[in-house]
């Protein structure tokens, strides 16, 4: 994510800032300034470990703030003044991050008095309310900063989704569209032409018996040309009504093309005909939900989709990059994937170690 990324290249600019900040200060001893850099050593570690995190992975940073935070509050500890303080901001940030806008006010404000019991020891007490007063107020817009940030990247990727799905839907309902007028076409051929031939056909075959010696020749040439006529129109039909089966490419490629974050590999047959409407919408609901969970759930980068399509079945195999989980909670978008894979005669498995796998089979035709 952008944000993360933005908040990680600022939080280096600043401990930057701070580290030269504090060593061009004259007035350490040689061991205050060596105790300084190891505290300050682990805090640039955990930030180092936090900030890196995968988008979601909300333990490892919450793992990272319990070690910024006291090596922070070391540092002031062992040279307390001003420019350590900054620190604070790169926490409140990653605190931003990692916790929701009640806990992560908590945390800053518990830091900040923390912070404070340092500081006023090594300045007069309303210096000491003054820094701690403007350090709040620095550590408050930079994690509402962040919340408005995280909600706007939020926002754009479930838009970009909800995008590429209405595109999709669209792709499959301008298929379904030409599937019925295809129906129709092949409808109104069989019922108007071949009746008509059919019927000339007939009256041919009367002519013969009741004409002179020199029609029957050309009334039976003539039931020739029907008969062929017949069987024209007979492949016609066939052709339109072979052809009602739903082309799924160009409907799966939309819907994964260009999702903020994630990049999806898709591998299928070309053209992926499915000659079942109601498999052929089984089929994209499957793929939407797989990318729908992991871009919410899994924390990926990848997302590698394979479809393939035998004489007995279909199956759809995915897998992502991200992070598993110990065990999955299907919610209501994976049991509604299960309900209609199984009414179809299908079924639905799902690994989640070491990252999420989804497997979707489904029948061609009806079970027995």
């Amino acid at each position: 994510m952008r944000v993360i990324l933005a908040l990680r290249l600022v939080g280096y600019a600043l401990l930057v800032v701070v580290l030269l900040a504090t060593m061009i200060i004259t007035d350490y001893t040689f061991s205050q300034r060596a105790l300084w850099l190891a505290a300050f050593s682990a805090f640039a570690l955990a930030f180092h470990v936090g900030a890196s995190a995968p988008a979601g992975s909300r333990w490892r940073r919450l793992g990272a703030l319990a070690v910024e935070t006291p090596a922070m509050l070391a540092m002031a500890a062992i040279l307390p003044c001003n420019f350590g303080a900054l620190s604070l901001v790169v926490v409140a940030s990653q605190a931003a991050l990692a916790m929701s806008a009640r806990y992560a006010s908590a945390w800053i404000v518990v830091q900040t008095a923390l912070l404070g019991a340092f500081l006023c020891r090594a300045m007069p007490i309303d210096d000491c309310v003054a820094s701690l007063i403007a350090l709040l107020g620095f550590q408050s817009f930079g994690a509402a900063a962040v919340y408005v940030a995280r909600r706007e990247a939020d926002a754009r990727q479930a838009l970009a989704y909800a995008n590429a799905e209405l595109r999709a839907t669209r792709s499959l309902l301008a298929e379904t569209s030409r599937a019925h007028e295809r129906t129709r076409i092949a409808r109104e051929l069989h019922d108007v032409v071949g009746h008509d031939l059919t019927a000339l056909g007939l009256q041919l075959e009367i002519a013969t018996h009741v004409a002179g010696d020199k029609v029957p020749e050309h009334v039976a040439k003539a039931r020739d040309v029907n008969a062929r006529l017949l069987r024209n129109v007979r492949e016609v039909v066939g052709a339109l009504r072979a052809s009602e089966a739903t082309d799924l490419g160009d409907a799966l490629r939309t819907l994964v093309d260009d999702l903020p974050g994630l990049t999806v590999h898709l591998a299928m047959p070309e053209p992926l005909v499915i000659d079942d409407a109601r498999r052929a919408h089984c089929v994209l609901r499957c793929v939407q939900e797989i990318v729908t969970n992991t871009l919410r759930h899994a924390g990926a980068s990848n997302l590698w989709i394979t479809i393939e399509q035998t004489a007995e079945q279909i199956a759809v195999d995915a897998r992502d990059d991200g992070r598993g989980a110990a065990q999955v909670a299907a919610g209501h978008g994976l049991a509604g994937m299960r309900a209609r894979l199984e009414e179809l005669g299908g079924y639905l498995t799902i690994a989640s170690a070491p990252s999420f796998a989804v497997t979707a089979q489904l029948p061609r035709g009806a079970r027995s």
